[in-house]
């Protein structure tokens, strides 16, 4: 039964479901296209994963015979049925599987604002669908939005999408703008929007940069030798902190239009030519701030504010600011003008708006390729929190497959071929733009797709095993020449290259590059919002996936072999110094405790440690098992990221149970019992379809942002239970 949103409850208008088609390309390109009235072609029809995203009634549910309401129903069947049900969700046409990769409320500012800025009228049906979703998202109480969409109501979210509503056509006396603009005073007002609300309002001419703390270009023309150079700063930051230096550094500002002038005169608590912004640039709402500033921080920022009113040269403005340009252009260059991701795309997209004109080819590129991460749902449409899923979603599908026995099956031949496919292709095969202050990428994969361009360790990882698990299978030797061996030599090359062996968390991975700073640069973390995002992070997720490709490959391939060995020991003993004392792993990409948990146990098990061995898988698996809530099965809340504590959710849930499940399975826990039980909640909570429906956020990034990750309500639990099945055979319930 379709879920009925507040959207519909209130009158908003929505449009055809069946007009919408996914439309994607072979190196997973992802872009929606509305089909007006008489459009319709009978040969273009919607793709399986586009009838059950959006719950068009002529979905092919399937109906297998043996399912969650049999008498017999058996984990087997379970693992089975949810295989089919999910060989559904993959795209025809390039085999990765599209998902709406949602969560983060402060993304779609971006689309929004460059297209006002820019005099460009989103489309209805964009439009009437991005109002749905902001809607559908607010607070269920007091009508706000957080950072993400399962946050309490804060200044940075309510500010942005009170504004993106106003820009989209709603009217300020519509009830949902009136609700949320109660909210938004009890908050304070928009005066206490940490830096990047500050910065887009500032952009759109609803703030003041003499209230925005400053970003200085200068720090560009630095040496690199030095530990503050941004170029050695985690690359998602540097990413956004490059075009807002520019407009840091030229103060832009849109011109003021009436319902700009507007929106001034709602969103503050007083009247805005009243407003000393000068005096706010540290001012930021009590329940937005999650990382407090550094008093270094505040020292630094009131220098460089007296420079750039006082003492910058006219000479170091213009270097400054051609020299940025120049990085934001190879950027473009480096990812098609995807850039790493929507927040740097929007401002990079702002700044080539004001450099080269709305009619420049550079800004009619942006305007297509931020279409990449403007994804439709039931909800509505909303700007992702990257371009996609891709190469991760594929690498697990084709992975837990085999591990459950069901890869070489006729059945699901075409769908492991498919998503092989994609991985192949979707390897990089060109090095990025020289200065670009960019690693070596040639034979690595990153997190989306190949156009994207940027190095993920652990994805990376995760490719080569699975593209080796296809090449090692008799079953698929017509494709096995889709991928050489030289090919996967240079995945593990750069997979080795983003080892930490220096003087910074030795033996450990990161995310996109090695360290390459000191970690006490998150002093001057400006952010206020998200922790950890000054320089790359050491993480157990990475080294643990990274482990699991390096054991894969040396189990079945002599390269470098003596080499990888010594890389290995070095990352599992990384692995077990993360190790807290009472048992767990800290998770940053996945919530929390139970994801981190599932991935050192898994790299633990490729080296040989199981319960009966080894002391740290012991206490891994007792702490697990302590968790256990009395329906059997496992539940971790949004809270343990941002506490670092375990704290649980009101019940149980489908996909943290998986990942205990996994974890205890390959540990060899000996107490069957406890494993069962959890099995049996994934076997109660599944369809007759073999369907299982979302119940909560699942990822999560920077410790206090959650993000859904659509795929893992499916491919954890299959794994899960092939695992089960593959353990205890007849002895299965």
């Amino acid at each position: 039964m379709a879920i009925e949103f507040y959207s519909e409850q209130i009158g908003l208008p929505k449009t055809d479901p069946k007009s919408w088609r996914l439309r994607t390309d072979e190196l997973g390109r992802e872009s929606w296209e509305y089909l007006k009235e008489g459009e319709v072609d009978l040969n273009d029809e919607q793709s399986t994963y586009t009838k059950w995203l959006l719950q068009v009634p002529d979905f092919p549910a399937p109906n297998p015979a043996i399912n969650s309401e049999s008498a017999n129903f058996k984990a087997e069947n379970a693992c089975h049925n949810g295989a089919s049900f999910y060989k559904l969700l993959q795209d025809p046409t390039s085999g990765m599987f599209p998902c709406q990769y949602k969560g983060p409320m402060f993304m779609a500012i971006g689309y929004i604002a460059v297209n006002y800025i820019a005099g460009i009228e989103i489309p209805d049906h964009e439009r009437i669908e991005m109002i749905r979703y902001i809607v559908n998202t607010s607070h269920p109480v007091d009508g706000g939005w957080g950072l993400h969409s399962v946050d309490k109501s804060t200044v940075f979210g309510t500010a942005l999408n009170y504004v993106n509503l106003r820009l989209l056509g709603l009217s300020k006396d519509h009830p949902v703008c009136v609700k949320a603009r109660d909210t938004l005073m009890r908050l304070g007002g928009a005066i206490g929007a940490p830096h990047w609300g500050k910065i887009w309002l500032s952009a759109l001419n609803l703030y003041k940069w003499e209230g925005v703390n400053p970003a200085p270009p200068e720090t560009w023309l630095l040496p690199y030798s030095l530990p503050i150079h941004p170029g050695r700063w985690w690359v998602h930051t540097r990413g956004v902190y490059i075009p807002v230096s520019y407009l840091s550094l030229t103060k832009y500002t849109c011109e003021l239009t009436p319902l700009l002038a507007e929106i001034r005169t709602e969103i503050y608590t007083k009247d805005f030519e009243s407003i000393d912004f000068s005096k706010h640039r540290n001012t930021v709402c009590g329940v937005d701030l999650y990382y407090p500033h550094s008093k270094l921080l505040d020292v630094a920022n009131d220098c460089l504010v007296f420079y750039e009113n006082y003492l910058r040269p006219e000479w170091v403005y213009e270097k400054s600011r051609k020299s940025v340009y120049e990085l934001i252009k190879k950027e473009i260059e480096n990812t098609d003008y995807l850039c790493i991701a929507p927040v740097n795309q929007a401002f990079c997209a702002l700044v080539t708006l004001i450099e080269e004109g709305k009619n420049s080819k550079q800004f009619e590129r942006f305007q297509y390729r931020m279409k990449d991460a403007l994804f439709h749902g039931p909800q509505g449409m909303t700007v992702m929190g990257t371009n996609g899923t891709q190469v991760w979603d594929c690498a697990f599908f084709i992975q837990y497959y085999f591990v459950a026995g069901l890869a070489e099956k006729p059945e699901f031949y075409d769908a492991i071929s498919a998503a092989y496919k994609f991985l192949c292709r979707s390897q990089f095969d060109t090095e990025c733009e020289p200065g670009s202050f960019r690693d070596k990428r040639v034979g690595a994969w990153g997190f989306s797709t190949k156009t994207q361009g940027y190095t993920v360790s652990d994805c990376t990882a995760e490719s080569i095993k699975a593209i080796i698990m296809v090449r090692n299978s008799p079953t698929f030797a017509k494709i096995h020449n889709e991928f050489s061996d030289e090919r996967l030599y240079k995945g593990i090359d750069i997979l080795m290259s983003l080892q930490n062996l220096g003087s910074f968390e030795y033996g450990s991975f990161a995310t996109y590059e090695k360290i390459k700073a000191p970690l006490f640069m998150e002093a001057l973390n400006p952010a206020e919002v998200f922790g950890n995002i000054m320089v790359e992070y050491p993480y157990v997720e990475c080294t643990d996936s990274s482990v699991l490709g390096l054991t894969y490959f040396h189990k079945h391939y002599d390269y470098k072999k003596e080499e990888i060995s010594k890389r290995i020991k070095l990352a599992i003993d990384y692995i077990k110094s993360c190790q807290q004392k009472d048992g767990s792993w800290y998770g940053c990409w996945g919530i929390c405790f139970t994801y981190a948990g599932m991935f050192a146990m898994e790299a633990l098990e490729t080296v040989g440690e199981n319960y009966k061995n080894s002391e740290v898988v012991r206490k891994g698996c007792d702490f697990l098992v302590k968790k256990q809530m009395e329906d059997g099965g496992w539940s971790e809340s949004m809270k343990s990221s941002e506490l670092h504590t375990y704290v649980s959710s009101e019940r149980s849930l489908v996909v943290q149970t998986a990942w205990v499940l996994i974890a205890l399975l390959l540990a060899k826990y000996p107490h069957k019992d406890v494993i069962d039980r959890g099995i049996q909640l994934l076997k109660s909570r599944q369809q007759p379809s073999g369907e299982w429906k979302f119940e909560e956020v699942e990822g999560v990034f920077n410790h206090s942002c959650a993000i859904e990750y659509q795929s893992y309500r499916f491919l954890f639990p299959i794994k899960a239970l092939g695992l089960y099945v593959k353990n205890y055979g007849n002895d299965s319930i």
